[in-house]
């Protein structure tokens, strides 16, 4: 492991992004609000992350570290350029470029109820590849119906609009 063990989480006074070491304690930059989490046994001993220490879900998920914005404006650029560009070549570029960024980042645990990010542990063998199915048991916002498509039964009515009398 390269590098230290980070647990970055929303700070509880104003939401931004806090940090904590293995510890447990962590300062948010923004409001300078002191928080105090509960690092397992696990975590601080074996650097295997069993549950989140912000929340105590247990259910975590792996990606790798990459700002998914970044990510976003390498294939926008390649879409660009495409045209200007001999066979599309800038597409494949963009799709090199992503290959090695997948092959050299390393991976972090991600916490589904929280979303606390874990920097610096090892894998655990239990935590898999974000499932959509496992998110939406923790409330994650689901997609309006399309216009002229039912609801779905469970769904709350609209009231009827005021007619003039």
């Amino acid at each position: 492991m390269s590098r230290a063990p980070e647990i970055a989480f929303a700070c509880p006074a104003c939401g931004a992004e806090a940090l904590a070491d293995l510890d447990g304690r962590g300062r948010c930059p923004k409001c300078r609000a002191g928080s105090a989490l509960e690092p397992s046994v696990s975590m601080r001993e074996q650097r295997v992350v069993d549950r989140c220490p912000a929340c105590q879900g247990e259910q975590l998920y792996v990606q790798r570290d990459f700002n998914q914005r970044a990510g976003l404006a390498i294939v926008i650029v390649g879409a660009v350029l495409a045209p200007f560009t001999p066979y599309y070549a800038s597409l494949f570029v963009a799709a090199a470029v992503d290959a090695v960024l997948y092959a050299l980042l390393p991976e972090i645990a991600v916490c589904y109820r929280c979303q606390a990010h874990f920097r610096g542990f090892a894998r655990n063998p239990r935590h898999e590849a974000f499932d959509l199915h496992v998110a939406e048991q923790y409330g994650a916002p689901t997609p309006a119906p399309r216009p002229g498509t039912a609801a779905p039964p469970d769904a709350p009515r609209a009231a009827p609009p005021d007619r003039p009398a």
